[in-house]
């Protein structure tokens, strides 16, 4: 991967994270709950910083776990 390609993915997935911040702050859940998913996405924002291809994964699996709904988001504990 090319310097460009490695910007373009880093900008696309900080606009994904944005978003799925967004998510999470609307989501009606018990504040620990909301605290956990916050957490995660701290996570995968750390993450974002050493390996772009496994930020990249985690925040699709957060994604998922939010379209499925916030019982499995709530019940996950892996980042």
């Amino acid at each position: 991967m090319n310097e460009f390609e490695e910007v373009e993915l880093f900008a696309e997935l900080a606009t994904r994270l944005k978003v799925a911040h967004a998510r999470v702050r609307r989501l009606r859940l018990p504040n620990e709950a909301k605290v956990a998913l916050i957490r995660r996405l701290l996570v995968i924002t750390d993450a974002a910083k050493h390996d772009l291809a496994d930020a990249d994964r985690r925040l699709t699996k957060l994604m998922d776990e939010l379209d499925a709904g916030p019982a499995s988001s709530r019940d996950t504990a892996e980042a």
